[in-house]
């Protein structure tokens, strides 16, 4: 996820990739691995995609709050495999109805990435979410990943109930957010869990849900 939103602003800012490897002193293939995914970015490479691209340390902000999500999961994982509960490799044990048919699709969403807002300003997201699996939902819930109170984070619940659903249903969760103080990018996660914060899909290839916007100091 990191990956991608570097990319996402070295795009922004109309820089190619052979461009910022010059400025930067990292090389090509190195940058490209990064931005696809395949290649952890040192701290010291995300301060200067912040540096360079004006996020203002939204990247850094970013890594530490996924960080954080996945020491909560660690934690989660080890007190789990104490009380002797099945645990799987990634974010924690499986919920109770956990079941590899199971299939979550984003097919709509409010506030677009990049959207500006000013500092501090309340708003409302809006995730359309299909059930496209072949089996029910119950008692589900949209639950951010990493602290949700953070200063100079993207403020927002700890998590939002999802309604139930049947295979080939679409359901609606809205969060009321709040953009931090600090101008610049910034980004909250979330993934469908439990309602004890187990993930439903905790493999690399359910990507979470994200809101991503950019405050402003005037509207």
């Amino acid at each position: 996820m990191i990956g991608a939103r570097m990319r996402e602003l070295r795009e922004a800012a109309g820089v190619p990739l052979s461009r910022a490897a010059a400025e930067s002193g990292w090389d090509k293939g190195h940058l490209s691995r990064v931005e696809r995914g395949h290649t952890k970015p040192s701290r010291e490479l995300i301060e200067w995609y912040d540096a360079s691209f004006g996020a203002n340390q939204a990247l850094v902000n970013q890594l530490m709050e996924l960080d954080a999500a996945v020491r909560a999961g660690r934690d989660m994982s080890q007190r789990d495999m104490r009380r002797h509960v099945q645990p799987v490799l990634l974010g924690g044990s499986v919920p109770i109805d956990h079941h590899p048919d199971d299939r979550a699709e984003l097919v709509g969403e409010t506030v677009p990435d990049g959207t500006q807002v000013c500092r501090e300003q309340v708003f409302e997201k809006t995730w359309m979410i299909r059930n496209s699996g072949e089996r029910p939902w119950r008692n589900r819930w949209l639950t951010r990943q990493g602290a949700a109170g953070t200063p100079g984070w993207l403020r927002s619940p700890t998590r939002a109930a999802v309604p139930d659903a049947e295979p080939g249903d679409i359901v609606t969760v809205t969060m009321t957010l709040q953009a931090p103080h600090q101008v610049g990018a910034s980004t909250a996660y979330f993934k469908l869990t439990d309602e004890a914060g187990r993930l439903y899909y905790p493999g690399l290839e359910s990507p979470p849900l994200y809101c991503t916007i950019f405050t402003t100091y005037d509207p």
